[in-house]
């Protein structure tokens, strides 16, 4: 891949990521619990949905209604795919900086040496 492709797929990038508008960390998980009754019958009681995300190293959980299981999963989905887009966008980036790097040294101009310790003075 050539600069010019490099260059057109970090634009690439760089619009599917402001295409996403609406996201969340996390993720959204069914729970059922089960109940043995006194007769001996098993009731299953759900499911209850869980909204759960991490943030500075916490976990946080929350029910969320039914109605709004979709919305948070799309939601979720679309944080991973951003961070899924930023990882490619800093992949084309370092691309992009190594062509144009190419050719010049890796290391920076040397100092002018000291041909001999200079003594300090207190």
């Amino acid at each position: 891949m050539g600069p010019a492709n490099h260059e057109s797929a970090r634009l690439d990038i760089l619009h599917q990521m402001a295409s996403i508008t609406r996201l969340r960390r996390g993720s959204v998980n069914a729970q059922s619990f089960t109940q043995r009754r006194r007769d001996g019958s098993v009731v299953t009681q759900g499911p209850y949905y869980l909204y759960s995300r991490t943030e500075q190293r916490r976990s946080y959980s929350q029910r969320i209604p039914a109605d709004a299981v979709e919305q948070y999963r799309t939601e979720t989905e679309n944080c991973r795919r951003f961070k899924d887009l930023a990882q490619q966008y800093i992949l084309v980036c370092e691309r992009l900086t190594e062509q144009g790097t190419a050719g010049e040294k890796n290391s920076r101009p040397r100092s002018p040496r000291r041909s001999s310790p200079k003594s300090r003075r207190s």
